[in-house]
Protein backbone atom coordinates (compact mmCIF):
# COMPACT_ATOMS: atom_id res chain seq x y z
CA UNK A 1 0.00 0.00 0.00
CA UNK A 2 2.73 2.55 0.46
CA UNK A 3 4.37 2.29 -3.00
CA UNK A 4 0.62 2.99 -4.33
CA UNK A 5 0.07 6.03 -1.76
CA UNK A 6 3.71 7.26 -2.64
CA UNK A 7 2.56 6.88 -6.35
CA UNK A 8 -0.67 8.98 -5.80
CA UNK A 9 1.28 11.98 -4.17
CA UNK A 10 4.30 11.59 -6.77
CA UNK A 11 1.76 12.05 -9.53
CA UNK A 12 -0.55 14.79 -7.79
CA UNK A 13 2.91 16.58 -7.29
CA UNK A 14 3.76 16.51 -10.88
CA UNK A 15 0.03 17.73 -12.13
CA UNK A 16 -0.05 20.42 -9.34
CA UNK A 17 3.80 21.73 -11.07
CA UNK A 18 1.58 22.37 -13.82
CA UNK A 19 -1.82 23.20 -12.67
CA UNK A 20 -2.12 25.90 -9.32
CA UNK A 21 -6.29 24.89 -9.21
CA UNK A 22 -5.32 21.27 -7.53
CA UNK A 23 -5.57 21.03 -3.59
CA UNK A 24 -4.80 18.36 -1.58
CA UNK A 25 -7.33 17.87 1.50
CA UNK A 26 -6.46 15.20 4.32
CA UNK A 27 -7.89 14.33 7.71
CA UNK A 28 -4.86 14.35 10.13
CA UNK A 29 -3.81 11.26 8.00
CA UNK A 30 -0.72 10.64 5.93
CA UNK A 31 2.40 11.64 8.19
CA UNK A 32 5.59 11.49 6.22
CA UNK A 33 3.32 10.99 2.88
CA UNK A 34 2.38 15.10 2.49
CA UNK A 35 5.50 16.99 3.98
CA UNK A 36 6.84 17.81 0.40
CA UNK A 37 3.66 18.62 -0.70
CA UNK A 38 2.74 21.03 1.96
CA UNK A 39 6.27 22.02 1.52
CA UNK A 40 5.95 23.08 -2.26
CA UNK A 41 2.16 24.05 -2.43
CA UNK A 42 1.25 25.25 0.93
CA UNK A 43 -1.20 27.57 -0.65
CA UNK A 44 -2.74 23.88 -2.17
CA UNK A 45 -3.02 21.95 0.96
CA UNK A 46 -4.86 21.90 3.60
CA UNK A 47 -5.18 19.18 6.81
CA UNK A 48 -8.35 19.76 7.65
CA UNK A 49 -8.23 17.63 10.80
CA UNK A 50 -10.72 14.94 12.25
CA UNK A 51 -13.73 16.23 10.74
CA UNK A 52 -15.07 13.75 7.78
CA UNK A 53 -18.21 15.60 7.28
CA UNK A 54 -16.92 19.15 7.13
CA UNK A 55 -14.06 18.16 4.74
CA UNK A 56 -16.53 16.60 2.00
CA UNK A 57 -18.29 20.08 2.21
CA UNK A 58 -14.94 21.99 1.99
CA UNK A 59 -13.97 19.81 -1.25
CA UNK A 60 -17.21 20.70 -2.71
CA UNK A 61 -17.02 24.38 -2.37
CA UNK A 62 -13.51 24.29 -3.97
CA UNK A 63 -14.68 22.09 -6.88
CA UNK A 64 -17.31 24.20 -7.18
CA UNK A 65 -15.02 27.86 -7.19
CA UNK A 66 -12.88 26.26 -9.95
CA UNK A 67 -10.76 23.84 -8.31
CA UNK A 68 -9.94 20.30 -8.83
CA UNK A 69 -9.92 18.51 -5.44
CA UNK A 70 -8.21 15.56 -4.17
CA UNK A 71 -9.00 14.19 -0.78
CA UNK A 72 -7.27 11.70 0.79
CA UNK A 73 -7.86 9.81 4.10
CA UNK A 74 -8.40 6.40 5.61
CA UNK A 75 -11.05 4.71 3.87
CA UNK A 76 -14.27 4.91 6.93
CA UNK A 77 -13.55 8.44 6.95
CA UNK A 78 -13.13 9.72 3.17
CA UNK A 79 -16.72 7.41 2.48
CA UNK A 80 -18.82 5.99 5.41
CA UNK A 81 -18.64 8.94 7.74
CA UNK A 82 -19.41 11.82 5.54
CA UNK A 83 -21.42 9.61 3.29
CA UNK A 84 -24.40 12.06 3.34
CA UNK A 85 -21.85 15.34 2.44
CA UNK A 86 -20.54 13.14 -0.36
CA UNK A 87 -24.06 12.45 -1.76
CA UNK A 88 -25.62 15.68 -1.31
CA UNK A 89 -22.39 18.12 -1.79
CA UNK A 90 -20.53 16.42 -3.99
CA UNK A 91 -22.13 13.75 -6.33
CA UNK A 92 -25.23 15.23 -6.94
CA UNK A 93 -23.78 18.88 -7.68
CA UNK A 94 -21.35 16.65 -9.98
CA UNK A 95 -18.68 18.20 -8.55
CA UNK A 96 -14.54 18.13 -9.38
CA UNK A 97 -13.83 16.03 -6.34
CA UNK A 98 -11.34 12.98 -6.29
CA UNK A 99 -11.92 10.62 -3.10
CA UNK A 100 -8.86 8.53 -1.88
CA UNK A 101 -9.20 6.22 0.33
CA UNK A 102 -6.32 3.71 2.10
CA UNK A 103 -6.27 1.65 4.15
CA UNK A 104 -9.02 -0.94 4.96
CA UNK A 105 -9.06 -4.40 6.79
CA UNK A 106 -5.80 -5.93 6.82
CA UNK A 107 -3.78 -2.48 7.58
CA UNK A 108 -5.62 -0.97 10.45
CA UNK A 109 -7.34 -4.03 11.86
CA UNK A 110 -5.75 -3.03 15.33
CA UNK A 111 -8.29 -0.20 15.43
CA UNK A 112 -11.31 -1.99 15.49
CA UNK A 113 -14.10 -1.96 12.55
CA UNK A 114 -14.09 2.14 13.14
CA UNK A 115 -11.07 2.00 11.15
CA UNK A 116 -11.79 -0.72 8.79
CA UNK A 117 -13.58 -1.99 6.00
CA UNK A 118 -14.64 -5.70 4.66
CA UNK A 119 -16.30 -7.02 1.89
CA UNK A 120 -15.80 -4.04 -0.44
CA UNK A 121 -18.01 -2.49 1.61
CA UNK A 122 -16.88 0.96 0.63
CA UNK A 123 -16.73 0.44 -3.28
CA UNK A 124 -20.07 -1.21 -2.59
CA UNK A 125 -21.60 2.07 -1.67
CA UNK A 126 -19.43 3.90 -3.33
CA UNK A 127 -20.58 2.67 -6.77
CA UNK A 128 -24.39 3.48 -6.20
CA UNK A 129 -23.68 7.43 -5.69
CA UNK A 130 -24.76 9.47 -8.66
CA UNK A 131 -22.17 10.46 -10.79
CA UNK A 132 -19.32 8.51 -9.04
CA UNK A 133 -16.72 6.74 -10.94
CA UNK A 134 -14.83 4.11 -8.97
CA UNK A 135 -11.87 2.64 -8.94
CA UNK A 136 -9.08 0.29 -7.56
CA UNK A 137 -5.72 0.04 -8.71
CA UNK A 138 -3.65 -2.13 -7.22
CA UNK A 139 -0.21 -1.71 -8.60
CA UNK A 140 1.73 1.85 -8.77
CA UNK A 141 1.71 1.58 -12.50
CA UNK A 142 -2.09 1.43 -12.34
CA UNK A 143 -2.35 3.98 -9.73
CA UNK A 144 -0.56 6.47 -12.01
CA UNK A 145 -2.60 5.88 -14.49
CA UNK A 146 -5.83 5.87 -12.46
CA UNK A 147 -5.05 9.19 -11.43
CA UNK A 148 -3.68 10.76 -14.60
CA UNK A 149 -6.76 9.76 -16.33
CA UNK A 150 -8.88 11.10 -13.66
CA UNK A 151 -7.32 14.14 -13.58
CA UNK A 152 -8.99 14.99 -17.14
CA UNK A 153 -12.31 14.35 -15.88
CA UNK A 154 -14.51 16.28 -13.93
CA UNK A 155 -17.15 14.23 -12.35
CA UNK A 156 -16.83 13.11 -8.54
CA UNK A 157 -14.32 9.72 -8.28
CA UNK A 158 -13.43 7.32 -6.01
CA UNK A 159 -9.86 5.87 -5.57
CA UNK A 160 -9.24 2.89 -3.25
CA UNK A 161 -5.41 2.27 -2.96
Amino acid sequence: MRELRTTFVKTLMELAEKDDRIMLLNDDTGFHLFEEFEKKFPKQYINAGICEQTIAGIAAGLALSGKKVYVYGIIPFVTMRPYEQVRNDICYHNADVKIIGVGGWQYYKFLGFTHNVENNEDIKIMKILPNMKVYTPKTAEETKKVILKTYKTTNPTYIRL
